[in-house]
């Protein structure tokens, strides 16, 4: 059985800005998708503001998970006081790194800190553009849709290390791609 993704924040809040969940669904397909309820609970918080994030409570292809088991809350705990933040930031985060490291899942993260972090532990970990990506090595995207996705995502205020334009060349850099 292949790996579950979980995802952050991020990734689901701008990919719902953008209109664009549907998108991201394609490119996910056939995973088993997880959102854990400190993620939920930050894009609720959102709705208010940004309406089109209640699209991402509803999408019936993410599934919600809450950490119960000790080792779960345990992990939780020591990836919260890693990220600091007090007790409304990086819950997310957190979360969706003691899921990710106790169950062997993949973390979309795009947090750079909670990047680091996961690199060190072990825990298989990717952003957003790695999706995108991915989605373009399956044949789900072409590549100009990829890079008028990204371009979307920046337009959402995402902060990403490439725009659409440069998506390839930054892919192959990463070693993600082979030479475009």
């Amino acid at each position: 059985m292949s790996p579950s993704l979980i995802f952050d924040t991020t990734c689901l809040s701008h990919f719902a800005c953008a209109g664009r969940l549907p998108a991201l669904e394609s490119l996910v397909d056939p995973f088993r998708c997880i959102a854990p309820v400190e993620v939920r609970i930050e894009i609720r918080a959102g709705t208010a503001a940004i309406p089109a994030l209640a699209d991402v409570l509803t999408a019936d292809w993410l599934e919600s998970v809450e950490l119960s088991e000790t080792h779960e809350l345990s992990a939780f705990a020591r990836y919260k006081t890693l990220l600091g933040g007090g007790s409304r930031e990086n819950t997310g985060e957190a979360a969706v790194l003691a899921w990710a490291g106790v169950h062997g899942d993949v973390a979309i993260i795009d947090e750079r800190a909670a990047s680091r972090i996961a690199q060190r532990d072990g825990i298989m970990a990717h952003g957003s553009l790695w999706l995108v990506v991915q989605g373009v090595r399956r044949g789900e995207l072409r590549r100009s849709a990829a890079e008028q996705l990204v371009d979307e995502l920046r337009a959402t205020g995402m902060r990403l290390p490439t725009d659409g334009r440069s998506l390839f060349s930054w892919a192959h850099e990463q070693g993600l791609l082979p030479q475009w």
